[in-house]
């Protein structure tokens, strides 16, 4: 059987290229398999994107984004498959319509308000600012872009050439922000609110611009434009957006919206892209608007991005970036380099740009380093600007478009270069470093004890309620409980902080997964309405920044305490049914960036749901395992407060080595003083017993340990992170898997317990004396 082949038209002559090959096995004498386009052009798709991976893999290191890799393996490959012409030619339209319409998808309109004034006015007038350094390109270099008073073609591309390079995109933005991990952070937000703004200030210009230019050309096609665009608009706006909310509403609470709609949502948005263009709109504005008007977060939303993101996002937007970085010849550039004044103005354009946006920032009274920061990623490019340069040159003169079309694609690239100065000028942690006590030890002992519980499920807000419930909430002793419920980020660039108490409420709150527990923190507040105070959050973030929020609001409201979930649940027979290393990496950070105490709560409870909140036993059995040093007085210090309700139970037990004294003389004395504060409570009340161990290394500690779990509910364990480890404790950390719960919590938290008793691991405030910020390359 003869090979198919295809007629490609390359340079004016008709060729016959082979289409694909009959197979490894069946290639005829003399030739390769290689020969054949399609094949090449799979393997050159291999190596393209196994190079820019091992390329991420090293300037990650330098906070350098995986855009930057797709570029720099492009630069200076000089594009030899005939395939190649054909998938930048039918993928580039195609990737950038679906990827205006994600982004328009994850965009969040409310956003602007929630942030305040000073993202208005930034976004605002980093908009009037762009404008401005544009329009005056032909009275700062009047030589290089003028030709007899009159502009040429080549004015004109330097101003659209400088428009890419200054301009401030949404997407851009969003992109920077979660390669940096700060997209949930205060800077984050502003930088997000900001760059919306100037987005849809944007739009609505160049909406307005398209209207005049059509209107000069000719008065009759100016007036059909602007009714056929308006009721392109008002379709988009009502009945489009009507269509996708009945899909939302009719789709049951907590279950996925059906493939067929998704399907059809898509395929609409390339008849709106088709529409928008053929009457005299960018193609881009229609999926810009039609994202736009969908509910972020909502469950069409999640579906669209599950099922697309992935094709734009890692396969259709990298291929484009490195095809388009494959057209720059850099010893071109550098040979032609006096000549590329577009090159020159655009960079001047561009610094000009960042200087205004930092004065900008520095007139909303943002700090100085902190103003550089946002100034660098509200100036960030993109896979969006990176095409802009090559496709506008398409209507240049033969005779410098190429050389100033990569000279565009190679200032981006260089441009990529400011990103680490972002993590080098800010760090999150800087808001939230806390410079008192906040801890339990240090509260006292009548002030109102202020915990930040989280939860992932609804399993974790019913092992915490129990925990707060015996926490001895009285009124003259009372409880601030500031519930946090935490929900990945997955639909939406822009992360949220609801604050229930202010009638906030998801976008997509009727199947949201965090009103059940809402629900249960409220049903604290009902049972203990004289004693409890109870303030309900939802955190909506990516999972790998979420810890931002957690210790935003822990240092914003002042508390002593974070109760966090532990990353594994066990079923009613005791068996393991989930092990989440996202939430495992979560607590880690929280632990070492809180601005307070830390507990991680273990739930080994055999029975759960909400029925478990209403079987309250006459008593709780406590215990607290003691060997000495500040996690473990924290968790003395909690368990005592318990110990003053007449329900609780407490055993405190006392490990004692040889020589744990020797080397910590100061621990040792504090330890000792609130002993004595354990011995004057039990002189007081009958519910308190105290036991000291005297051991000779760890295995004797654990042996002790294990004998007594089946008889409690609750063990309390410090974490014993700080010093010299104790001689009671010796050899335990050798086999700790868990380093974050220390040697007793992974005891504790090990396939070997079975017993169903909860453990809270607990870290007290580890003091930040000074915002140091050290650069991590590794």
């Amino acid at each position: 059987m003869e090979t198919p082949k295809i007629l490609l038209n390359v340079s004016g002559n008709c060729q016959n290229v082979p289409a694909y090959s009959n197979g490894i096995w069946n290639v005829a004498h003399g030739e390769t398999i290689l020969q054949h386009s399609l094949v090449r052009f799979h393997v050159q798709l291999l190596a393209m994107f196994l190079l820019s991976s091992s390329f991420h893999l090293v300037l990650r290191r330098f906070h350098l984004s995986r855009f930057t890799s797709e570029i720099l393996q492009g630069l200076g490959e000089q594009q030899t498959n005939e395939a190649c012409f054909l998938v930048q030619s039918s993928t580039r339209q195609f990737g950038y319509v679906l990827f205006a319409f994600l982004a328009g998808v994850r965009m969040d309109p409310t956003l602007i308000g929630k942030t305040g004034r000073t993202a208005l006015i930034l976004g605002s007038l980093s908009s009037v600012t762009a404008f401005i350094i544009i329009e005056s390109t032909g009275f700062l270099f009047p030589k290089g872009l003028k030709t007899g008073g009159a502009k040429n073609a080549k004015a004109m591309f330097a101003r659209i050439y400088m428009a890419c390079m200054i301009q401030t995109q949404f997407v851009g933005v969003s992109f920077i922000l979660m390669q940096l991990k700060m997209i949930n952070s205060q800077l984050g937000h502003i930088a997000l609110a900001s760059s919306l703004v100037n987005e849809l200030l944007r739009l609505a210009f160049g909406l307005m611009s398209g209207f005049l230019y059509t209107f000069n050309v000719s008065e009759r096609a100016g007036v059909q434009t602007i009714i056929f665009s308006l009721i392109f608009l008002v379709l988009i706006l009502t009945l489009m957006k009507r269509l996708m909310l009945v899909v939302v509403r009719i789709t049951p609470e907590g279950q996925p919206v059906k493939e067929i709609y998704a399907t059809v949502t898509v395929a609409t948005v390339f008849l709106i892209s088709t529409w928008g263009d053929s009457i005299g709109l960018n193609y881009l504005v229609g999926p810009l608007i039609l994202g736009l008007v969908l509910p972020a977060r909502s469950p069409l939303a999640e579906i669209l991005i599950a099922k697309f993101d992935t094709i734009v996002s890692g396969f259709l937007l990298p291929l484009m970036a490195m095809l388009y970085a494959s057209k720059v010849d850099l010893w071109q550039i550098m040979k032609e380099f006096e000549s590329l004044l577009i090159f020159k103005i655009s960079l001047i354009g561009f610094t000009m740009k960042v200087a205004a946006t930092f004065f900008l920032a520095k007139f909303c009274k943002i700090p100085t380093r902190h103003a550089v920061a946002l100034a660098l990623i509200l100036n960030a490019k993109g896979i969006n600007e990176l095409g802009t340069p090559l496709t506008l040159s398409l209507s240049l003169p033969p005779s410098f478009k190429d050389i100033h079309s990569t000279s565009g694609i190679f200032l981006i690239f260089l441009l990529q270069a400011l990103q680490p100065l972002v993590k080098m000028l800010y760090h999150p942690a800087e808001h939230y470093l806390s410079y008192k006590k906040m801890s339990v030890e240090h509260a006292s002992g009548d002030a109102e004890l202020k915990i930040l519980t989280c939860a992932y499920r609804q399993e974790d807000a019913v092992a915490a309620i129990k925990l707060l419930e015996y926490s001895n909430p009285t009124q003259e002793s009372p409880l601030s409980v500031h519930g946090l419920c935490l929900e990945e980020l997955v639909s939406s660039f822009t992360p949220l902080l609801i604050n229930h108490q202010l009638g906030q409420k998801n976008s997509s709150s009727k199947g949201s997964r965090s009103q059940p527990i809402v629900d249960i923190f409220r049903y604290l507040k009902s049972e203990h309405k004289k004693s409890v105070q109870v303030q309900v959050f939802t955190a909506i973030s990516p999972l790998k920044q979420m810890h931002e929020d957690i210790c935003w609001l822990s240092f914003n409201k002042s508390c002593s305490l974070i109760v966090l979930p532990f990353h594994k649940k066990w079923n009613s027979k005791g068996k393991m049914v989930s092990n989440n290393n996202d939430l495992r990496n979560l607590n880690i950070k929280v632990l070492e960036l809180a601005p307070c105490s830390v507990g991680i709560l273990i739930d080994r409870r055999r029975t759960h749901g909400l029925s478990s909140i209403f079987n309250t036993s006459a008593t709780y059995r406590v215990a607290t395992i003691f060997v000495g040093g500040p996690d473990d007085r924290e968790a003395l210090a909690y368990a005592l407060r318990m110990a003053r309700s007449p329900e609780v139970h407490l055993t405190v037990v006392r490990f004692i080595g040889h020589d744990d004294h020797a080397h910590q003389r100061w621990q040792f004395m504090i330890d000792e003083d609130l002993l004595r504060r354990l011995r004057s409570e039990m002189s007081g009340g009958t519910n308190i017993n105290y036991i000291e161990k005297k051991v000779r290394d760890g295995s004797d500690t654990s042996s002790t340990i294990k004998s007594m779990v089946g008889d409690l509910d609750l063990i309390m364990v410090g974490r014993s992170s700080h010093g010299t480890e104790s001689e009671a404790l010796s050899g335990l950390s050798e086999w700790t898997d868990l380093p974050e719960l220390g040697p007793i919590g992974d005891l504790l938290a090990s396939e070997d317990t079975t017993c169903p008793v909860s453990v809270l691991v607990v870290q007290q405030q580890i003091r930040k004396e000074s915002p140091k910020i050290a650069w991590k390359f590794w």
